[in-house]
């Protein structure tokens, strides 16, 4: 939602009102325990309430890059790698 308003507001357009509903399908098996443990997400649903006198167009316009430039979005769709690092009392520790 942020970047909706963030996009709206460079396009100069009102946005009067926009709620967001996300749902997120979760997955997590193995054992703690056993070191085994694996999360996953299968998917993510996002769900947009916007109102606005705009042009539908120019509303479309604005959706679009707030897709296209929301960070959290953009790393799931292209994941990275994640470089970790640890330090125990004050050492490096590897794990």
């Amino acid at each position: 939602m942020t970047q909706i308003a963030r996009y709206a507001q460079f396009k100069k357009v009102e946005i009067s009102n926009v709620k967001g509903y996300i749902k997120l399908n979760l997955t997590m098996t193995g054992s703690v325990l056993a070191e085994t443990i694996d999360a996953s997400a299968s998917s993510v649903e996002t769900n947009f309430v916007v109102e606005s006198d705009a042009d539908p167009d120019t509303i479309r316009s604005i959706l679009r890059n707030a897709r296209r430039g929301c960070w959290a979005r953009q790393m799931i769709a292209k994941p990275i790698p994640f470089k970790d690092t640890l330090t125990l009392n004050g050492e490096s520790f590897e794990f």
